[in-house]
């Protein structure tokens, strides 16, 4: 929502059409905010102000009877354009039904067990998984015996791995497992893909394990079949998937509604399987419901049948055992040990004291000189100061002349920066970059297309199988100009610019578009003022998108601001899920 909104004609002496203002306008600005629903008990005059509203907030008792008696406000089994429940959240009807659709499967997925013999388990589990950690062992024996499993962890914890043993663990418990892989993103998908293509090479199977591990992994869309011109898709609670197993990669990135035609397009008593970073970004679209499924609010370590059901496939303990208890608790599991970061490493350091919000501690890592800092250069240097940190990285880029070379040089280094305008966002970025490059005599002309140009596809095709978020490389060929993107086996493919779906240079990405992503190195770039986009999710997304080495260029206040800023969106999902061990209020079911 850009602007602020204005009430337009509302009568200032007519009680009831400003509670319908201030309603309309909020429920509008909590969803371009990525809230599901409207908090009534959290607005507070503050609140109003900044949604650009100028009324005075109502009683919440005068607020909910004005809204009861609209006529468009329902109460949970009634079909109305608003819904209000009993938790006082107000919610647009179609997000409250996705909403409770996906509490609705999540929870009759809990109330059934995967049948698997106590013996083979104990066995493959003891063969498969000697040398994993004990965490992922136990998410191997969640995926193995429920009918849905969730996997959190860091960058480095082992979440892609954890998925190929799954899968290759039950694929050995059952011959009857079809096993579906797909992720919110092309990129994410073809890392999977990746994934399982390097574990057939370097991973011992069991016999016959490996001929039918998956040998595709796709996005979502497209696994629930895209119709073209309609947000419906061929896969729904009328026609089936066919697979009994689906794992869902990058989890975090699924917004609530394609989440929920996800879940009802899955057989009832097929296994569900979540995968993903519960403190990264959430969707751009509405919702949080991975880290809602994860997160309770408060410190969660293992259920008390994750470590009956542990001891008895392994015949060892866990520590951390909690009593607070929740059907969900069960399914949940988060990775903690790192295999990416060396301890001591300073990324992984900083990565942590961001993720707990203690911004004393990630300045006292920058100043130590373990992550590379310094604060953001003012507007009238910016442009000389980039040149001398990135020139010499992209000036080797436009170099290349083979495509599979220059594909590999993509995943060197990047340059993240939190906003998409303004002086310090990606657009001038890449602006800057280009006309050094040109300056410099690097480009022959500021053409549209020039030889090294990273592009990134931001509008999926899916007959030519680019996906939002694929980056390629722009080379100069005998035919004329090609775009290079990877493709199976090691090989490129390529396209003439002009077949591309919508796109753009991609030198420099936002922080959104980079999740799904890793990078050798990463420079990153807040601007000189604060923005309610800096957030604690951005930052620490944006450093683990670094194998080896990352640098931020943020002022101390700003980043202080930045790491101290939760991203909290609405929902009633986690209250739901977790009600049994919070005690707060659940959803309502729809009659």
């Amino acid at each position: 929502m850009s602007g602020r909104p204005t009430f337009g004609g509302a009568a200032a002496t007519d009680r009831a059409k400003s509670i319908s203002g201030i309603r309309e306008q909020l429920v509008s600005r909590f969803q371009a905010d990525g809230h599901v629903c409207l908090p009534l008990g959290e607005i507070t005059p503050g609140t109003l102000v900044a949604a650009g509203i100028s009324r005075p907030l109502p009683a919440r008792t005068t607020w909910i009877k004005k809204l009861r008696e609209s006529g468009v406000v329902g109460r949970p089994n009634e079909f109305r354009p608003l819904i209000l429940d009993e938790a006082a959240r107000l919610y647009l009807q179609r997000y409250w039904a996705y909403e409770v659709d996906v509490m609705r499967d999540i929870s009759n997925r809990l109330l059934t067990k995967q049948s698997v013999g106590q013996t083979s388990l104990k066995q493959q589990v003891e063969y498969l998984f000697a040398q994993e950690s004990k965490l992922q062992k136990l998410a191997a024996i969640v995926a193995a015996t429920s009918n849905v499993c969730v996997i959190s962890g860091a960058p480095g914890t082992g979440k892609t791995h954890t998925i190929v043993m799954i899968c290759m663990l039950l694929l050995a418990l059952s011959a009857d497992s079809e096993i579906a892989l797909a992720a919110p993103t092309g990129k994410a998908a073809a890392r999977l893909k990746e994934a399982l293509a390097r574990a057939r090479t370097s991973l011992k199977f069991p016999e016959g394990i490996a001929k039918r591990l998956p040998g595709d992994a796709t996005t979502i869309q497209r696994l629930l079949g895209v119709i073209a011109d309609s947000t419906k898709f061929r896969h729904d609670r009328e026609h089936l998937l066919s697979a009994n197993v689906v794992i869902i990669d990058e989890a975090s990135m699924v917004d609530l509604a394609l989440l929920s035609k996800l879940l009802e397009a899955i057989p009832p008593q097929a296994r569900v399987i979540l995968v993903g970073d519960k403190d990264q970004l959430a969707s751009v679209e509405a919702g949080s419901a991975f880290r809602d499924i994860c997160t309770p609010g408060f410190a969660v370590g293992i259920s008390e049948n994750q470590a009956r059901s542990f001891e008895r496939y392994t015949g060892e303990k866990l520590a951390g055992v909690t009593s607070r208890q929740a059907s969900i608790h069960d399914a949940v599991v988060e990775l903690r040990e790192n295999f990416r970061f060396a301890v001591g490493s300073g990324i992984g350091e900083l990565s942590q004291a961001v993720n707990r919000g203690d911004a004393a501690r990630a300045n006292a890592i920058l100043k130590s000189g373990k992550v590379k800092w310094r604060p953001t250069p003012s507007v009238k240097t910016f442009e000389q100061e980039l040149r001398g940190r990135v020139f010499h990285r992209f000036k080797e880029l436009c170099a290349q002349t083979d495509p599979t070379k220059a594909l590999a040089r993509l995943n060197e280094f990047v340059v993240l920066c939190a906003l998409r305008r303004g002086p310090f966002g990606a657009e001038t970025v890449n602006t800057l970059i280009e006309r050094m490059l040109f300056e410099a005599g690097k480009l022959r002309t500021m053409n549209k297309y020039f030889s090294g140009q990273p592009l990134m596809i931001v509008r999926n095709d899916y007959n030519l199988e680019l996906f939002n978020g694929d980056i390629g490389i722009t080379l100069l060929q005998p035919d004329g100009w090609r775009v290079f993107f990877p493709g199976e086996h090691g090989e490129p493919r390529s396209f003439a610019p002009a077949r591309l779906p919508e796109h753009e240079t991609a030198f420099a990405l936002t922080v959104h578009k980079s999740q799904g992503s890793e990078f050798r190195e990463v420079l990153v770039i807040l601007p000189e003022e604060d923005a309610p986009v800096l957030t604690r999710e951005l930052i620490y997304t944006a450093v683990t998108r670094a194998r080896e080495d990352v640098e931020i260029w943020a002022g101390e206040a700003i980043l202080d601001q930045t790491i101290n800023r939760k991203v909290r969106r609405s929902s009633g999902l986690r209250d739901s899920l977790w009600a049994e061990a919070s005690g707060s209020k659940s959803l309502t079911l729809l009659a």
